[in-house]
């Protein structure tokens, strides 16, 4: 097998969360099985990233890109990434994020994973990571879900035969239903389309939650000002708690919880639900497409703005063990059927059609 290469823009866009996972993932299970495959990051804020792994290599690690920087940080990182081009020589690039001004200097083959389309959709200009050009020079191109790919179709007008659906993997752990805590989870961005404005308003709405839960923020950055003084509005700023970690530490916490949570309006794939699902949590989602596809009737299901029927839900499930069981038995199981090494072996299916091709 050739030479795989994934390129730096998602490590300097994302200090964590599913898409550098998902690169670093795939990275680490190609080479378990001998692919000669690397990620190349000069300068990264990711904490997936480690020194350890020789196919990771970065030098310079930081918290965040210093203000004003960012435009001269992904161009210094580019201008390294096309030097080490002409060391390794790969034969295959596998971008890991959007970056017109790197593949306008790319003469080799690529492949891109579009994750989701939810820019489009909500019609949020971002010339960045703008992704047709990348998308209409591509090799291939994979959807992380078949939602994503009805939309990238649809949004783009891409042929079909260009595109492969494959799903995202996530590591097997065991579960331990002896440590479960009053805690109801929320994991990553708060902001706009995930909708966590209903679930705090549900929340807020009942007396028994409030006397008996504390509501979980993993990641998504600390709560901001303007979050606080709505959390004191609402009466439950002493039941909101904010947590960060490592993969390690979030797994804790899922394993802790009596109750996961994602109302999401849009998604391209949803990974916290099969993370909570394989470490003993049930789960509540949002009734949207993807997580229908993705879950199948492994979970409960709410309609995402209807914060009287998201009190009810939520409340059904704590309240019930036997629910919770139910739950945690139907999810454990679907969660079963996702793992980091089917979602390698598809993606470098893809690598050897392309390089046979060439």
């Amino acid at each position: 097998m050739k030479k795989i290469l994934f390129d730096h823009c998602i490590f300097l866009h994302q200090s964590n969360g599913g898409i550098s996972k998902y690169i670093s993932k795939i990275n680490k299970k190609l080479q378990n099985i001998g692919i000669n495959s690397k990620i190349y990051s000069p300068i990264t804020i990711n904490e997936n990233l480690s020194k350890k792994n020789l196919n990771e290599i970065f030098f310079l690690k930081i918290k965040r890109i210093p203000k004003f920087l960012r435009k001269f940080f992904f161009f210094l990182n580019d201008k390294l990434f096309l030097l080490y081009l002409f060391f390794f020589k790969p034969d295959l690039i596998h971008f890991s994020y959007y970056n017109n001004q790197l593949e306008a200097k790319i003469k080799i083959p690529y492949v891109i994973t579009v994750y989701d389309l939810i820019h489009e959709k909500l019609k949020i200009e971002g010339k960045q990571f703008s992704k047709l050009k990348m998308i209409k020079n591509a090799k291939h191109i994979i959807c992380i879900s078949q939602e994503t790919k009805k939309d990238l179709i649809k949004i783009y007008d891409v042929e079909k035969n260009k595109i492969s659906v494959i799903y995202l993997g996530i590591d097997r752990v065991s579960y331990n239903n002896e440590i479960k805590e009053n805690y109801i989870l929320y994991v990553g961005d708060r902001g706009r389309y995930k909708n966590f404005k209903t679930l705090i308003s549900a929340f807020s709405n009942s007396e028994f939650l409030k006397e008996n839960y504390k509501l979980v923020c993993f990641g998504g950055g600390k709560f901001r000002e303007d979050e606080l003084k709505i959390f004191e509005n609402l009466g439950i700023k002493s039941n909101l708690i904010y947590k960060f970690g490592d993969e390690t530490e979030l797994l804790k916490t899922y394993q802790r919880s009596k109750l996961y949570v994602s109302l999401s309006l849009m998604e391209g794939f949803g990974l916290t639900n099969l993370e909570a699902m394989s470490s003993g949590c049930p789960v509540l989602c949002s009734k949207i497409p993807i997580f229908k596809e993705i879950l199948k009737d492994s979970c409960e299901y709410v309609e995402p703005t209807n914060v009287n029927e998201v009190q009810s839900k939520i409340e059904k499930i704590i309240k019930s063990q036997s629910e919770q069981k139910n739950l945690i038995n139907k999810g454990y199981k679907r969660a079963s059927n996702f793992s980091w090494e089917k979602c390698a072996s598809d993606t470098l299916e893809i690598y050897k059609k392309i390089l046979n091709e060439k």
